[in-house]
């Protein structure tokens, strides 16, 4: 029980890290520095984004099960850890030579160097910040706390530095920075606390290791095509006040996501893969009976936050991202196509379904893209939100359809009744109970 009261301090600190301090630093950034530079910078995040997911080549999954394995066997976890450490250097040597390739060779990218490079240097920290090493030795706790000490410093730091459109660069430099240095000192711990001694593999090892973990690799590149790459052909193709606009829009509907959707969707997976494991009925009943709610839920947020949208946008970012209202409104129903899609994956998941679900994500992954090209010189930046929309449409319906040839079904139409919805609320309990049986 120490280990997950442990743990869950640890979780609770990172999305502190991941969420509260970006809805401190970003609001007072973007207003600094307004649209066109708030763009350059995300554009150039975006970018090197594409390194950074072949740097940690889905070792954030398939790492943390690799030391969780061996965790009680010195030789092995030592072993383990050198072995994902070496991938990842090798992984950032071959980004690095890309990287370098690609931005002189590109006049847009070739424009920017000097900002490219600042944001490339993030990567660096995640190449020795062994987050995959604390989660498996469920030390989720001393990986948070460092974190977060080096993002505070780094985010009081960029309140005092960034303060105008001239000290953009400051913003990633400092961002960069503070990174680094996490992963540097969570490296020292990890070797000293475990008596670890780094050594580099070889080579052939370090290939057969990418061709095991392949699979999650693909996965996470899939779920980027239609992710942050709205971002990236925003600034490739139109401009980069375009970039500044749509992105201030999607932080805050990421935003709403993160804190109000998974941490639900956290907590009850485990009971549903625990119930389909026993009993699959059951399992598919907690389904049906959580869905309706959180969809009531999720429509009652998107209307507040579809009526309110002109003053949190400019309360937060200023009048300048005043076109950003648009955007935000029109992208308020992501959260409730997010929440149902999201329950259906979980289903998914727990019936061993995974090829499904990487199979929809890919053709999503096609579709954002075409429709981005199809639609951007027409629609501008509104053609991200229109393939945003779209695509997490399709992922739902999709879904829908994959789980009912398979004779399951997990979204209940007559369940969304008024009638139906207060009889949930009042007969059963989060997980699927009648209360009279507690």
């Amino acid at each position: 029980m120490n280990v997950v009261l442990r743990n869950i301090r640890g979780l609770l600190l990172l999305q502190l890290v991941s969420f509260v301090l970006p809805l401190v630093v970003i609001p007072y950034v973007f207003r600094a520095i307004g649209p066109v530079y708030t763009g350059k910078v995300n554009f150039s995040q975006s970018y090197i984004n594409y390194f950074l997911l072949l740097i940690n080549y889905g070792f954030d999954i398939t790492g943390t099960k690799r030391i969780s394995v061996v965790k009680d066997n010195h030789k092995e976890l030592v072993e383990t850890f050198n072995e994902i450490i070496s991938t990842k250097i090798f992984l950032f040597v071959v980004s690095t030579a890309v990287f370098l390739v690609c931005t002189l060779s590109v006049p847009t990218l070739r424009s920017e160097f000097a900002l490219h490079f600042y944001s490339f240097s993030f990567c660096l920290g995640w190449v020795f910040f062994p987050t995959w090493f604390f989660h498996g030795i469920q030390e989720i706790q001393t990986a948070a706390l460092i974190a977060l000490c080096f993002k505070l410093v780094s985010s009081v730091a960029i309140f005092f530095v960034v303060d105008n459109v001239e000290s953009f660069y400051w913003f990633n430099i400092l961002t960069s920075l503070g990174q680094i240095l996490a992963g540097l000192w969570a490296f020292y711990i990890a070797m000293k606390r475990y008596k670890i001694t780094f050594y580099f593999i070889k080579l052939k090892r370090v290939i057969d290791l990418l061709i095991e973990e392949r699979f999650y690799f693909v996965s996470t590149i899939v779920v980027n095509l239609y992710t942050t790459t709205n971002v990236f052909l925003i600034g490739f193709l139109l401009d980069d006040r375009s970039v500044g606009i749509y992105s201030a829009a999607v932080r805050l509907i990421t935003i709403v996501v993160t804190v109000c959707i998974n941490p639900i969707s956290q907590s009850i997976f485990p009971e549903i893969a625990n119930k389909m494991n026993v009993n699959l009925q059951k399992g598919l009943e907690l389904v049906q009976n959580i869905i309706p709610v959180v969809f009531f839920i999720t429509v009652l947020g998107t209307v507040f936050l579809y009526v309110v949208a002109p003053f949190i946008v400019s309360f937060i970012f200023g009048e300048k991202f005043i076109d950003s209202i648009g955007v935000f409104q029109y992208l308020c129903i992501i959260p409730i196509l997010s929440s149902l899609s999201l329950f259906q994956a979980h289903t998914m998941l727990s019936l061993k379904l995974d090829r499904y679900i990487l199979n929809i994500t890919l053709i999503a992954g096609v579709v954002s893209v075409a429709i981005n090209l199809l639609f951007i010189n027409l629609l501008k930046y509104y053609a991200s939100v229109l393939a945003y929309v779209s695509v997490e449409v399709f992922i739902l319906v999709a879904g829908y359809f994959v789980l009912r040839s398979q004779g399951l079904t997990v979204i209940v139409f007559e369940n969304f009744s008024a009638k139906s919805f207060r009889y949930l609320i009042t007969n059963f309990n989060i997980f699927g109970k009648k209360s009279t049986e507690e």
